[in-house]
Order: structure tokens, then sequence, then C-alpha cells
């Protein structure tokens, strides 16, 4: 029997703001591959991506008045919970019980019994991959089936929490639909290439991490690995650029360079197809070699980022991200030496780290002469992952932990108490910030190539012309914190919002 389906990607105000501004919102692809299955098999979907169309409760009211889908599917990410969480009672509220509310995604995946046990607006989890777990459940219910029969599925019977098996991952990615792009706003979506500043869009190739890095989630969402194809990699990518004309990509695998032959053989095929594309995309550094980024160039790409997290060797074991600090000052040299933008995320303050050890790291990060160097201070404590087991055997965590409790107080929001974060207990958070923006700083005036001048001069040039107001504001805290000689700028809200974030060991 066909449904009515309704996905929902929630709006959450900061979020839509600060992605607004830093012109990089990006589509709901999870959202995109259910609806493509859902609709391969005959349901009835649409989606809402209220984050990036400043979709409020009062108009999603009206949305769901509407459309009065039979199922309504919200994804759900750890920062953004609260609004999710209050997503779906608006949902119940407008609709009623005959409405059935699903959430999915990387946070109740890990969660599902905290979930269900806080939110009585939430009727079902999704675990893990969604597509065929929703399909399921969806065909389920509208046959009158039992839903703890649906792998992958958590919920309520009669008063009690059921959690049905695990499923298989889909191991033939290639078989899934591409995701249905059709029914997202594409127009909306604000993200830049870098090197050129023209429009670009996201995909995903890949699934899985075998990494086993202590803070990321993927440690109990998906380990196994498993890769599209080079030719279905190049369906996707040419159907993007005629269907809506965009020319430049991010590859949002976790690590894009995991199986050298596919990407080889991937880049052969972009140049066999003469696209004219170009292309970002995130890696480890102890996944590149020089033959394959040469490649890669040569395919269009232009941007390489890598975590290298940290630059001192203690904190880099403790993160268990297994590549050293040689390896991160190689893998960055290596990819420059290939012609490509070099961007590094790392953090500071975290683990056992004196404030020596973070300004030893901020100093060697700086050596890296990279465009882009974001700074993370702490470490956010995602549930399921191997640090939330490390923060409950510390004492730091209560056993207890609800990560849902309290998602109706309006205070509890994106940005502001989101996930508690770990600090080393030797650096106060607010010295930690004082680093970070010595950093930033410091970056900007460190050799940068005329490609990159070039790209941060396009780019200020683009939010000068899309939000001049907030763009002037910026620059006159720069300027005058960079006259001081120590800050980057004053204290902003997000600053703010980080030091009121629970804190752990600091």
């Amino acid at each position: 029997m066909s449904q009515s389906v309704l996905l929902i990607n929630p709006f959450v105000e900061r979020m839509h703001l600060e992605l607004s501004y830093a012109e990089n919102f990006r589509p709901p692809l999870g959202l995109a591959y259910c609806a493509a299955v859902l609709r391969e098999h005959g349901h009835r979907v649409t989606i809402v991506d209220a984050l990036v169309q400043g979709i409020r409760f009062p108009k999603l009211k009206r949305i769901l008045l509407r459309e009065k889908p039979d199922v309504v599917g919200i994804s759900t990410y750890s920062p953004t919970r609260y609004e999710c969480f209050r997503t779906a009672k608006v949902v119940k509220e407008t609709l009623g019980p005959s409405c059935t509310v699903v959430t999915g995604g990387p946070h109740v995946s890990a969660v599902p019994d905290d979930t269900l046990r806080e939110v009585p607006h939430v009727d079902y989890v999704v675990r893990g991959e969604g597509e065929y777990g929703l399909l399921e459940l969806i065909e389920a219910l509208a046959a009158d089936g039992d839903p703890r029969d649906v792998q992958n599925v958590s919920g309520r019977h009669k008063g009690e929490i059921f959690h049905a098996p695990d499923r298989p991952n889909i191991q033939d990615l290639d078989a899934l639909p591409m995701p249905a792009r059709d029914l997202l706003p594409m127009r909306s979506y604000g993200t830049r290439m870098p090197s050129t500043m023209h429009r670009c869009t996201t995909v995903l190739t890949s699934r899985g991490c075998p990494a086993r890095c202590t803070f990321c989630t993927r440690d109990w969402f998906s380990r196994e690995t498993r890769f599209h194809s080079p030719e279905s990699m190049c369906d996707e990518v040419e159907s993007v650029v005629k269907n809506y004309g965009i020319r430049g990509f991010i590859f949002q695998d976790d690590t894009f360079t995991l199986n050298k032959r596919r990407i080889l053989a991937f880049c052969e095929e972009i140049q066999r197809r003469k696209l004219d594309i170009k292309w970002l995309a995130t890696t480890r550094v102890d996944c590149i070699k020089a033959d394959l980024l040469k490649e890669m160039k040569k395919a269009g790409c232009e941007v390489l980022t890598f975590g290298a997290e940290s630059m001192n060797p203690e904190t880099l074991r403790w993160l268990k991200k297994g590549f050293n600090v040689d390896q991160v000052r190689e893998g960055v040299a290596m990819a420059k030496a290939a012609g490509l933008i070099v961007r590094c995320s790392y953090l500071i303050g975290i683990g056992n780290e004196s404030e020596e050890d973070v300004k030893r790291s901020v100093r060697l990060a700086r050596e890296l002469e990279v465009s882009k160097l974001k700074a993370n201070v702490g470490l956010s404590v995602y549930p399921g992952t191997p640090l939330y087991q490390m923060a409950i055997d510390a004492g730091a965590l209560p056993a207890d932990y609800s990560y849902a409790r309290g998602y109706e107080n309006p205070d509890n929001r994106y940005g502001n108490n989101e996930t508690p974060r770990w600090y080393t207990p030797h650096v106060s958070p607010e010295r930690l910030l004082q680093l970070r923006r010595e950093t930033e700083v410091n970056i900007l005036f460190t050799r940068p190539s005329l490609k990159v001048v070039g790209h941060r001069a396009r780019k200020f040039a683009s939010r000068l012309r899309r939000h001049p107001g907030e763009t002037i504001r910026h620059v006159a805290q720069f300027a005058g914190t960079v006259m001081k000689g120590s800050r980057l700028r004053t204290r902003s809200d997000s600053e703010r919002v980080d030091d009121q974030a629970p804190a752990i060991g600091a």
C-alpha cells in the first residue's frame, strides 16, 4: 500500500545563521537516499529542508496540514537533537497520533533507548543505515504488521521499548538509486568551491571507516567500508552537471583515498568522459601517495583536507589516530607539491595536555603553512563513541547521563550545551580560546601562496556582497584585535556558548 511520507531536516536558528554567512549549506544526502528508495517502491515522498529554507514551526505546521503525511521522518544529529525532538512534538501536536514519527541518524542510532524513553513524540527509531529499515517499517505499518520484525528498528510495544536485531550493512552501494536531489531546493544550497568560488554540491561515494579514533561515531555506526564503483561515481557527477549545471563537488567520504585503485580508476574515468569539474575531498595523511595526488589534480581535484587532529605525539596516541606527527608533515608537503590547496583541522586542550603542549602543537601546526587551519577547543563527547565510555569510566559523566532529557527547555539548543565537552584539566577553557584566536591570526599571515590569497579575496568579496553588515562587523573586530597583538576578535556568541557547554576535566 502506497504511503505518504514527509522527510524533515529540522530548522536550527543558530546553525541557519552560521551556514548562511559561511555560504556552506549542503544537501541532506541521507534523507535524499531514503527518499529515492521509498519512491522507487511506490511511496509518495516529500522532503522539507527546513534548515536551508528557514522554515520555522509556524510554517512547518502549515506544510504538515497541507501534506497530511502518514509518516514523518526526522534526521537527527547530536548537536541539533533538541530541535529535532521539538520538531517531533510539533508534528504530533499538529497531526495527532495517527501520524507516525520516525527518527534516524547518528545520534538516535547510538542512543535509541534514551530517545524513546525521554521523547514520547518519537514512535520509532531506525538505527544505522536508514534506507531499507525505513522502507520496511513503513510497509509493515501499512500492512498492520509487527514493527518488531523489522531489522534496525527500535520502538515501543505495549508500553515497553523494543530493539529489533541489527540489519547487515548494504554491500552493493551501486544498487542504491541516486539520491533524490530533485526533491531538494538545489538552488538554495550555497556551498562554494574554494579555488573558484563557483557553486558546488556534495556526493557520498563510500560508507564506513576502519579507523578507531576515540571521538568518532564511526566506531559504532559502521567501520565496515563499502564503495561505489568509479563508473557509478562518474554517473552521479555527470547527472548533477546535466540536471543542475553544477561543476563543483565536495566528496563527503570519511577517507576518500582509502582505496587507492578505486580513486585512480575514478580519475581516469573523469578524464575519459572529459568531465570539466573541480572538486575537493577529505582524507588521512597516511592514505595518500604522490602518484595518486598527481592523478587527482589532473582530474580536477583542487582542495584536500586532512584531519591532523594534533601535533603532539602523545595526544595522537590518546586519540588512536594511527599516524604520527612526521606523517602529518609529509602528507601536507606531498599534497602541496602536487599543487593542491591544503586544509587541516586539529584539536587543542584535550587529553592530558599542558599549556606548553598546546603551544607546541599550535606552533608546529602553523609551520605546516596550509591555506586553512581550523583549531577546535576540547572534544565533544558524542554518544556511543569510545570517548563516551571513557568519560563514564572516569566518572566525568554519570552512567545514566541522558542526551534527550530537557529537550523542551528553550535554553537547550544548537550551540548551547549541545554536548558535553572534554577539556584538559591543566588549561582553562578561556585560555584555550585565546590560544585558538592567536592561531587564527597567525595562519592568516603565514606566507600564503598567490592561489590562497586569491581564494581569500574571492571569499571576502562574496561575503561582502551577500552579507555586508555581518562582514563589516567581522572585519572591524578582526582589525581591532590584530592591533592589540594577541586576540583575533572579542569573544563571539559562539565562544560564549562553548564556555557554557558542560566541561569535563576542566
